[in-house]
């Protein structure tokens, strides 16, 4: 999935190698957004006769952002597993699924306490999360020049707008209403879920051509259907609304004030009933849960838009210690240490 790309393309870079994937489009897009990058299809149909499967037989060092145990039992390369997305709802049970596994690098402490549970501390490594390596400086010079090159004025605030995917997300909800209802006062960037942009069906497409319609008439917004590294929307942004899913937390690197969509579909008490569904323990689903106490609520049904923007962008110091506290939770210390660790020990052993 093209979602584990940003933290692949990290070691990628570092250690050479391909990328091995059995969808076109997240090939395509790989190439888009790290040109420089070797790729290599993995049929589903016809495994034995593609590219990418000879790519993995003749590898020693398999790094992969997927447990397939099915496929990777028939490797004989070492198997390092890395987490795209930042895992808040991983049970136990999950845990125990990539007991196959060599190496799990581990994100943070929130990560480390499930894989500790499962009797799995001793294959785990805390890495720290890996897409912050390509986390460029905030400065006003590159926020200018980036927010220009996408049409943005530099001068306004910009909001980010980072739904989950489906069937939980609230794209579906909110996109069009956020271009519709948001004060020109601001920047608008749409982000729709990679599994949803990447992989877009015919209906998705022609709702992204609605889109950009709309945006045009509005002006001062950019769909991004991930042209964009996410990693320079967080520097160049000013506030995110999401579904309080994994970009949510990944922003909290730079600090950005938060909102969390409420739809009917998926809400805070949703949220707390899918961690509950999954057998986690209550200390746990209590600690994943105050992510929703890092900012404001945005109801779908009751709220106005730009109001609760506009007190998010004005109490963001309200949030401020709730917001570190949280990051640390999950992430650990912003350095790159321990990344750096990883990157020294996989050259060494490939």
């Amino acid at each position: 999935m093209y979602q584990a790309v940003p933290a692949l393309s990290q070691l990628q870079q570092a250690l050479g190698g391909s990328f091995v994937s059995t969808r076109r489009s997240t090939l395509a897009a790989i190439r888009r957004n790290y040109p420089h990058s070797q790729t290599a299809k993995l049929s589903r149909l016809l495994p034995q006769y593609s590219a990418g499967l000879q790519v993995l037989k003749q590898s020693s060092l398999i790094v992969t952002g997927s447990p397939n145990n099915a496929l990777l039992k028939t490797l004989p390369a070492k198997k390092i597993m890395v987490f795209h997305g930042t895992y808040a709802p991983f049970s136990v049970e999950e845990a125990h699924a990539m007991a196959h596994f060599d190496q799990l690098c581990v994100i943070g402490w929130r990560m480390m306490e499930v894989v500790t549970q499962a009797g799995l501390a001793h294959k785990a490594t805390y890495t720290g999360y890996l897409p912050f390596l390509e986390n460029p400086q905030k400065n006003a010079a590159a926020r200018t020049k980036f927010l220009t090159s996408l049409g943005l004025d530099p001068a306004k605030k910009t909001v980010l707008y980072l739904p989950a995917g489906r069937p939980i997300g609230s794209w579906d909800f909110l996109a069009e209403k956020l271009v519709r209802e948001l004060s020109n006062e601001f920047n608008l960037i749409l982000r729709p879920h990679p599994s949803h942009a990447v992989t877009a069906r015919l209906k998705d497409t022609l709702g992204f051509f609605k889109l950009q319609q709309l945006i045009k008439k509005r002006g001062n917004a950019y769909l991004d259907l991930t042209a964009q590294k996410l990693a320079y929307l967080f520097a160049h942004g000013d506030v995110v609304v999401s579904d309080a899913t994994s970009p949510a937390e990944e922003s909290l690197y730079y600090d950005l004030p938060q909102v969390f969509v409420e739809t009917p579909k998926y809400s805070q008490g949703h949220a707390q009933q899918v961690l509950i569904n999954k057998n986690i323990a209550a200390t746990h689903i209590k600690k994943v849960m105050q992510i929703y106490g890092c900012g404001l609520a945005l109801s779908i049904e009751k709220d106005n838009i730009n109001k609760v923007i506009d007190a998010a962008l004005a109490g963001s110091n309200t949030f401020f210690e709730a917001r570190q506290a949280y990051f640390n939770y999950v992430f650990g210390a912003r350095d790159f240490n321990a990344q750096h660790a990883l990157i020294a020990s996989l050259r060494q052993y490939a």
